[in-house]
């Protein structure tokens, strides 16, 4: 047994203590056990443990995401190919800086485009928040797809949300207002789902620059204010 899995074992027996398991996760990160930190997020994840074991896989550069990509090309199971792919795009966001940043993501994305299909909802919902990470302007139409036609509503409202990250990641803020606009104004005018159309008004708020709501009003689901919200979005978007 190596020095991490003895000093995972004790964390366990302790309940991980806070302080403890924070230096944990950043020696996990800085050690070359990358089987072994993907072995642990796989397990965290089966026990619903919430560890925030994946926050320092990064660290592993790119041997990390190298043996990822080895896991994903011999894994035939759609939740853990999704699953890892999921934590694929989460490492790379925080890779921008790095030369290899643009390969890895155009070996990534059709992985994740030929999963979007699934019938799964909430696997669904984990693509559709990949493409607001590492996505390019090829995805934006997919994302709008989603949110103008996806059955689940936290994938349409995700699929509003991604399409205000690519903002923030590197993707021109102007092509992507020109792009969803009237795909915007329609969304959010059909939207039946109270949360979902406040999720998606807040989304193109922050897009295109307006305040039409605040996120108390979407997280208290505030029917008033997110209709009056509404109004202002789609009058807006409509122009």
């Amino acid at each position: 047994m190596t020095d991490l899995q003895k000093r995972y074992e004790e964390l366990k027996k302790q309940n991980f203590p806070d302080g403890e398991r924070v230096k944990f996760i950043a020696d996990l990160g800085a050690s070359d056990e990358i089987e072994y930190h993907y072995q642990l997020i796989c397990k965290d994840r089966d026990e619903g443990a919430n560890l925030n074991l994946s926050g320092s896989f990064y660290k592993h550069d790119k041997e990390g995401l190298e043996f990822l990509f080895t896991v994903l090309d011999n894994e035939k199971d759609e939740n853990l190919k999704v699953f890892t792919a999921y934590l694929m795009a989460e490492t790379l966001s925080k890779l921008r800086h790095r030369d290899f940043y643009l390969e890895f993501c155009s070996r990534l994305i059709p992985v994740m485009t030929s999963l979007i299909e699934t019938k799964d909802a909430l696997l669904r919902q984990k693509i559709i928040i990949t493409f607001g990470w590492i996505g390019s302007l090829n995805e934006i139409d997919i994302l709008i797809k989603q949110m103008s036609e996806d059955k689940d509503s936290l994938c349409r409202a995700w699929s509003a949300s991604s399409l205000m990250q690519m903002s923030f990641h590197g993707i021109d803020k102007e092509v992507i207002q020109e792009k969803t606009k009237p795909c915007f104004a329609l969304a959010i005018a059909a939207e039946t789902d109270l949360h979902a159309c406040g999720i998606m008004i807040e989304a193109a708020g922050i897009l295109f620059g307006k305040k039409w709501i605040s996120s108390s009003a979407v997280e208290d689901m505030d029917a008033e204010k997110i209709e009056k919200a509404r109004k202002s979005a789609v009058r807006f978007l409509n122009k």
